[in-house]
């Protein structure tokens, strides 16, 4: 007798049945994502790219990052997701290139993102917790009045959606406890920009 035949035939039915039971398993958790509404954890990872141009050809075809969505929103998203894209108007290569090395130079920094189009969820949802914990003296207030003159989108974003609340918690941080000016703070604002365009 030759067994061999058949253990193959039987580790192949095994093989086999192990892959489709992953299948359906995959399936289940994207259906249940998508009813969520959370399918920013499909899609949405940390973007590793070799070059600039790269990075942004993903990043421009992500669209995670809204304007709809509010503060109170992030709860329903993965916190080990990304808020990723722009949310306005379609993302421009040499604009995009001068916001990050702008950035570069707060790297130090873990409340500034070093890529406005590429936030996580984690990060926004402290940012947002700021601007409630965070109160400002007469003083402070003055400044972040200050800097909302002097920002190109005359605030922290062009609308009142999460980037807005997180990066007016941001402010709120960086002016308490990095002692930023009005200037320093508009122009962050300016780098963190993620609605495209420019």
């Amino acid at each position: 007798m030759k067994p061999f035949p058949k253990i193959r035939f039987r580790l192949a039915v095994l093989v086999v049945c192990a892959g489709a039971v992953a299948l359906v398993a995959l399936a289940a958790v994207s259906v249940v994502q998508v009813i969520r509404g959370d399918t920013s954890s499909i899609v949405d990872r940390p973007v590793h790219a070799r070059t600039l141009k790269q990075g942004f050809s993903i990043l421009s075809q992500r669209h995670s990052n809204k304007c709809g969505l509010r503060p109170e929103s992030l709860d329903s998203v993965a916190t080990n997701g990304r808020l990723q894209g722009s949310c306005c108007s379609p993302m421009k290569f040499s604009h995009y290139t001068e916001q990050l090395s702008g950035l570069a130079q707060y790297a130090s920094m873990t409340e500034i993102p070093q890529n406005p189009y590429d936030v996580s969820v984690r990060l926004a949802k402290r940012l947002t917790s700021y601007s409630d914990r965070i109160k400002l003296t007469a003083q402070q207030q003055t400044t972040y009045d200050q800097a909302v003159k002097l920002a190109d989108e005359h605030g922290p974003c062009c609308c009142h959606c999460w980037r807005w609340t997180a990066f007016e918690g941001q402010a709120k941080y960086l002016i308490t406890r990095r002692q930023f000016d009005a200037n320093q703070i508009a122009h962050t604002w300016d780098l963190e920009d993620g609605c495209g365009g420019a």
